[in-house]
């Protein structure tokens, strides 16, 4: 028994040593290849679309042109062309651009106070991410959409046709200068931006905007942000022309007689632009959550204030100031099919002098100080394929209250009456590759 104990050992560790004496022998095999590299033009990511629709406004103004009124975008009744997109994209790795361009007449009315040559761009800018595609930091430099506001310019991206109050009139739409983004981790996102100012690409004065915004992400369903923008938007130069025998004179603030000076135009500094009293500062505030799959729930507040010079000679200001709230849902009922709503208060307030108000008709919406609206949207959609977009929206923006020099009969009426309402149907029809 023990000499067969002893034949089985010895022919155990025969074999263990053959096996690894074999092992030893065997060449290496060599290491795979890495997979090459894709070609630059393999990782553009490009998208295009094209937005129109039809409108009829239950005022039944005349003549159709601009007969919407308080609206972005879809101003026009009857047939209408919004605009036409291409989207292209590289990604940081670690450097990447976007650029993106519109035609039509949303590209005239999102860029109306754009220098030459960039009326049909809305997005142009080259980004980096200092430690590759993963790096959790990335820089933006050039023109970029806003951070701040619930609803985007492009209609397919929003939960209605028609952009709200808050974007008509409260929230930028796009910036000029430096972006930073840095996820903290998976629950938390810091922006910050340097840049011109409000929807415009060169500067009226020689200070910056600052702006920042915290993202909290505490469940990939409930999304919370809170941000800051502030900075001067109003030029610190103004052109005076003065007649024959006159010329600009400081102290005046104006044209003073001048025997023999002849007409002239003067660029005047209007110091106190750039000063902190004349800032214009925005908060927003946005909540956004999916209880289910079918749910999508959002809420903003926004509050903005500026002082506005109407003076040349001083720096004093008057106060305007935005007030704003808005709240959303959308539903899906099936893959193709939705439903929407949303309701949105606005109030537009500038200081009094002697009863009137302080600042002229044009610093506020519909040219009426003290203007208060309302609006509420109700949209039912519908995807039949993945590249067409179909949306009958139903909107009622309502006139509330006006200083009481002002009338609150805001929307037009027929040819040359007004209303303090307006309730219009749009049919959306957005063509898009993605």
């Amino acid at each position: 028994m023990k000499l067969r104990k002893l034949s089985s050992v010895m022919l155990s560790t025969a074999l263990l040593f053959a096996s690894a004496t074999a092992a030893a022998t065997e060449p290496e095999l060599a290491p795979l290849p890495a997979p090459p590299a894709a070609a630059w033009y393999e990782l553009v990511e490009l998208s295009a679309f094209v937005d129109g629709y039809a409108s009829i406004n239950y005022n039944f103004p005349k003549p159709n042109e601009g007969a919407n009124r308080a609206r972005a975008f879809d101003r026009d009744t009857g047939f209408a062309l919004g605009w036409a997109g291409v989207d292209a994209s590289f990604p940081a790795e670690p450097v990447g651009g976007t650029l993106s361009l519109r035609f039509g007449p949303n590209a005239k009315r999102y860029n109306d106070d754009e220098v030459e040559g960039l009326e049909q761009v809305t997005q142009a800018f080259a980004s980096f991410r200092p430690g590759g595609p993963k790096d959790p930091l990335r820089l933006d430099f050039g023109k970029f959409d806003s951070i701040y506001g619930v609803e985007s310019a492009e209609s397919h991206l929003n939960h209605h046709y028609s952009p709200g109050l808050v974007f008509t009139y409260v929230t930028p739409a796009s910036h000029m200068g430096a972006r930073l983004a840095w996820d903290l981790g998976d629950a938390l996102t810091l922006n910050a931006l340097v840049v011109n100012g409000w929807d415009r690409s060169l500067d009226t004065n020689t200070g910056k905007t600052f702006g920042a915004q915290l993202v909290v992400r505490p469940s990939q369903r409930f999304d919370v942000s809170l941000g800051w923008l502030g900075g001067p938007e109003q030029p610190d130069t103004l052109e005076v022309s003065c007649p024959d025998g006159t010329s600009y004179q400081v102290d005046a603030a104006g044209c003073a007689a001048s025997p023999g000076a002849s007409a002239a135009s003067y660029t005047v500094d209007r110091g106190g632009a750039n000063e902190l009293g004349a800032w214009r500062h925005l908060f927003d505030a946005m909540i956004s959550w999916r209880p289910t799959d079918s749910w999508d729930l959002y809420g903003s507040f926004n509050y903005r204030t500026e002082g506005v010079r109407q003076d040349t000679r001083t720096s004093d200001t008057e106060s305007l100031k935005h007030l704003a709230g808005a709240l959303g849902a959308r539903y899906a009922l099936s893959a193709a099919w939705a439903v929407a709503a949303r309701g949105e208060y606005l109030r537009v307030t500038g200081e009094e002098a002697d009863g009137q108000p302080a600042l002229s008709a044009d610093h506020f919406p519909l040219g009426v100080p003290d203007l208060s609206l309302a609006s509420a949207t109700l949209t039912l959609e519908l995807r039949p394929t993945d590249h067409l977009i179909l949306r009958l929206e139903n909107r009622a923006d309502f006139a509330l209250d006006a200083h009481s020099s002002a009338s609150t009969s805001v929307f037009a009426k027929g040819v040359r009456d007004a209303s303090d309402s307006q309730i219009t149907t749009t049919l959306g029809v957005v063509v898009t590759t993605h």
